[in-house]
């Protein structure tokens, strides 16, 4: 919490200088894509999907705040026109919403339809045909409840994590979730399908309470205003499988997409998308397999040389623990994607110097 609140202090004090003024001239680019994952009121809660939504109020005052600057609101398919004819006059952005999750309908697509704007979603098939348990949810469920303490078995190992304050579920959703991002499938299945028999999370009824369903599809489909995309079979991390099953996971998930829309899918989102998850062997997986684009979460605008790498493009993550702050402008300014790249070069930079033995003896030397 002290470290959330030093950075709601940094964005506030950042802002106040007039510097993102100053970044957006030669960082802000022609744009952004701003992703989001959930559009809810506010909650207690403060891990797992319930810690970083933006409220449907936030989610109004950001359309309004564009419209009001002039900026043409983009599907990802308009993206990619833009990208082939990238001299295009204008400020850009495109709504972008990850999973399926079905305040995405109830929530964030009635705003954009009052607007008369664009949204695209990154559906994931196994989650809307709720044969994949979502483990985020069942994880929060856990951490939600009366309960002292959360075991799991995880690779022939006893997890065990207090978790009567709000502090002690924090740490252990921080603990977990890195381990069931990085899992294999049959892994995922496990830990889901043990969370189920110790603490009577049900599974299913949580896809249902919390997932988009075909009809809800349908609706936005309908609509004109709401792009498609995949978004992986399972929501597997790619990089962490081998070569033929991240092609499969890609492709099916294109594949059962499109069986599901009766239309083409050309837009790809990676799971977790950092660099762990996504590199260039994904990149040509998606361009192998017809795609026109696929989004990454590396934290950038977007810049005419993007055109060069249609399949590793940078979006905005809009963080909801920060939605009292000026996150809009800091990041379409382009000035906390360039904060964030010099912080992770002198990170990068001080670990390879460890690495090295380095020292200012050295350096000297």
């Amino acid at each position: 919490m002290i470290k959330r609140e030093l950075l709601r202090y940094a964005f506030w004090s950042t802002w106040a200088t007039g510097l993102p003024r100053l970044m957006a001239l030669r960082h802000a680019g022609q744009g952004g894509i701003l992703s989001f994952h959930r559009v809810l009121p506010h909650s207690s809660q403060t891990f797992a999907s319930q810690a970083v939504p933006v409220t449907p109020e936030t989610f109004r005052s950001i359309v309004q705040t564009l419209a009001d600057r002039g900026y043409r609101f983009l599907s990802m398919s308009g993206l990619a026109d833009w990208l082939e004819d990238p001299d295009q006059p204008g400020k850009f952005v495109c709504l972008t919403f990850d999973d399926g999750f079905s305040d995405t309908y109830s929530q964030a697509f009635p705003i954009c339809r009052e607007f008369g704007v664009p949204m695209t979603v990154y559906l994931v098939p196994g989650f809307v045909r709720r044969e994949f348990p979502v483990w985020v949810l069942g994880l929060e469920a856990v951490l939600a409840g009366n309960h002292e303490t959360l075991r799991f078995a995880w690779e022939g190992q006893e997890l065990q994590f207090p978790i009567r304050t709000e502090r002690q579920k924090r740490f252990a959703y921080a603990a977990i979730a890195p381990l069931l991002s990085a899992a294999k499938p049959g892994q995922v299945r496990q830990a889901c399908s043990e969370l189920e028999q110790r603490y009577g999370i049900d599974f299913a009824a949580l896809g249902d309470r919390n997932l988009l369903t075909p009809a809800m599809i349908a609706d936005m489909q309908a609509s004109g205003l709401v792009e498609f995309g995949a978004h992986g079979v399972r929501h597997l991390c790619l990089g962490r499988l081998d070569e033929t099953e991240a092609y499969r996971e890609i492709a099916q998930s294109k594949q059962e997409c499109e069986t599901l829309l009766g239309v083409p899918v050309e837009h790809f989102a990676y799971p977790y998308g950092d660099s762990q998850a996504a590199g260039w062997r994904e990149a040509e997986m998606c361009r192998s397999l017809g795609f026109r684009t696929a989004v990454t979460t590396e934290c950038n605008t977007i810049f005419p040389t993007d055109r060069e790498r249609p399949f590793l493009l940078p979006r905005l993550t809009y963080n909801g623990s920060f939605q009292d702050t000026p996150l809009l402008e800091l990041l379409l300014s382009g000035t906390l994607p360039r904060v964030r790249r010099v912080l992770q070069a002198d990170a990068y930079e001080r670990a390879r110097r460890a690495g090295e033995g380095w020292d200012s003896t050295t350096k000297q030397a």
